[in-house]
C-alpha cells in the first residue's frame, strides 16, 4: 500500500499536510545552493531518450509501490520495454521531495508519483525537472505544470461504495444518501485526507465549496443526531462481516474493496457509486528528480505512464487514466464505473484554498461532530 495512505491520497489535507509543508520548506531553506542540472529532456528526441534510457539499464522510484493501482503491472511493462532494473522506495508525497531535494548530487531516486498539491510546491523547491510526453497535448492543462515539471498521470474521484444486501437505496447523490437511512463509514476526519475530501465534496454537492463548508456540516450534523455516522474505520475484515453500510473514499479504492469483498464473499452484492450531484476529483504527478542517476530511464518511464498502453495500465488497478481520449478495452471498462457517473465531477486545482478547507474541516469535525457522535 501506498505508505501512509490516509495521508497521502490524491490531495494530502488539514494539518497533517500543513506540517509537511512546512518541513519541506524547511528543508528548502537550508538546503543550500543547487548543483548543474541535466540536460534539457524536452530537447532530446523520443529515440535518443529510450536508446539512453537502455543504457542507463535502471529505474529508482519513490512513492510507486508494486500494490498500488497497479504500479506492478506498469512497472513490469517498462522493464520489459526497456530492459530496466526497478526498484522502489515506498514514501509519502513530502517524504518523496524531502528527499529530492537532501540526497542532491548524491542522488539514488530517478522519479515519483507525488500528491496533486505537490507538484506545484516541487517546483517551487526547484528539485524536479521537465519533460513533455508525445502525449502531453492530451492532457488538461489543469492537470500539468507549463513547463513539463509534474504531470498528473491518474486521478481518483469521491464515490460511494454500499452494501447493497443492507442498504436498498442506490446512493448515487447526497440526497438518496440522506434518505437511504443508512450508516455511514467516512474515516478519521480530524486527520485523515480522504475522510476530509468527503466532507468537501459534500459542501460542493449541497451548494457550498471550500469558502462555505456550512452545507456539508449540516448534512453530517443531521446524520451524527441520527446514529447514522459510524465512528470506526474502514477494514476488509468489516466489510466481510457485512458491518459497513455505506463506506466514502476514493473510486480506485472503492472498486478495489469491492473486489476484494467478493472474492471473500462471492454472494455479496456490492455497489459502487460517484454522486452526480457533485463530487471532487484529485490526482497523483509524475515528478523527475532534478538530479536523478538515472535521467533519460525516468523520461521514458513518463513516456510509457502517459501512453495509451501505460494510460490501460493505470486503469487496471481502477486509477483513471487522465487522459480522455484513451479507450478503455471492453471487459476493463466494464468493471468500472460508468463514465456517465463522472459528468458533474469538480476537479481541485486551488491547492492553496484546499489546505485552508481541509484544516477548517478538521477543526470543524473535531468541535462541532464528533460530540454528536456520543
Amino acid at each position: 500500500m501506498k505508505n501512509n495512505h490516509k495521508k497521502a491520497v490524491a490531495v494530502l489535507c488539514g494539518t497533517m499536510m500543513a506540517a509537511s509543508l512546512a518541513a519541506i520548506a524547511s528543508l528548502t531553506a537550508c538546503g543550500g545552493a543547487s548543483t548543474a542540472e541535466s540536460v534539457d529532456l524536452r530537447e532530446v528526441p523520443l529515440d535518443t531518450i529510450l536508446e539512453k534510457a537502455k543504457e542507463e539499464g535502471q529505474i529508482n522510484s519513490v512513492g510507486m509501490p508494486d500494490d498500488w493501482a497497479n504500479w506492478r503491472g506498469s512497472w513490469a511493462a517498462v522493464s520489459e520495454k526497456y530492459g530496466l532494473t526497478h526498484e522502489d522506495t515506498d514514501m509519502s508525497s513530502a517524504e518523496e521531495l524531502s528527499t529530492f531535494e537532501t540526497e542532491k548530487d548524491a542522488a539514488t531516486k530517478d522519479i515519483g508519483d507525488v500528491g496533486q498539491a505537490f507538484g506545484p510546491t516541487a517546483v517551487e523547491m526547484d528539485v524536479v525537472q521537465p519533460y513533455k510526453a508525445s502525449t502531453w497535448d492530451s492532457i488538461p492543462a489543469w492537470a500539468k505544470d507549463p513547463d513539463g515539471k509534474w504531470c498528473i498521470s491518474y486521478v481518483g474521484t469521491m464515490s460511494a461504495m454500499v452494501n447493497a444486501d443492507r442498504v436498498s437505496t442506490t446512493i448515487d447523490s447526497w440526497q438518496a444518501l440522506k434518505d437511504s437511512g443508512a450508516t455511514i463509514t467516512i474515516g478519521d476526519v480530524v486527520r485523515g485526507a480522504s475522510a476530509q475530501m468527503a466532507v468537501l465534496s459534500c459542501a460542493y454537492a449541497l451548494g457550498g465549496g471550500m469558502d462555505n463548508l456550512d452545507p456539508a456540516f449540516d448534512f453530517f450534523k443531521e446524520m451524527a443526531q441520527e446514529g447514522r455516522l459510524d465512528a470506526g474505520t474502514y477494514s476488509q475484515e468489516r466489510m466481510d462481516r457485512a458491518e459497513i453500510d455505506v463506506l466514502l473514499t476514493w473510486d480506485y479504492l472503492t472498486l478495489q474493496y469491492r473486489d476484494l469483498t467478493k472474492a471473500s464473499v462471492p454472494d455479496a452484492n456490492i455497489e459502487c457509486h460517484v454522486m452526480k450531484d457533485g463530487a471532487l476529483q484529485s490526482g497523483y504527478a509524475l515528478v523527475i528528480n532534478k538530479y536523478a542517476p538515472h535521467p533519460y530511464a525516468a523520461a521514458a518511464t513518463v513516456e510509457y505512464l502517459l501512453s495509451d498502453e501505460g494510460q490501460i495500465n493505470r486503469a487496471e488497478g481502477y486509477a483513471r487514466p487522465i487522459r480522455s481520449d484513451v479507450e478503455l478495452p471492453a471487459e476493463l471498462s466494464a468493471k468500472m464505473i460508468p463514465d456517465e457517473e463522472y459528468t458533474n465531477t469538480i476537479p481541485l486545482t486551488d491547492n492553496d484554498a484546499v489546505t485552508a478547507a481541509c484544516t477548517e474541516i478538521a477543526t470543524r469535525w473535531e468541535e462541532e461532530i464528533i460530540p454528536l457522535m456520543g
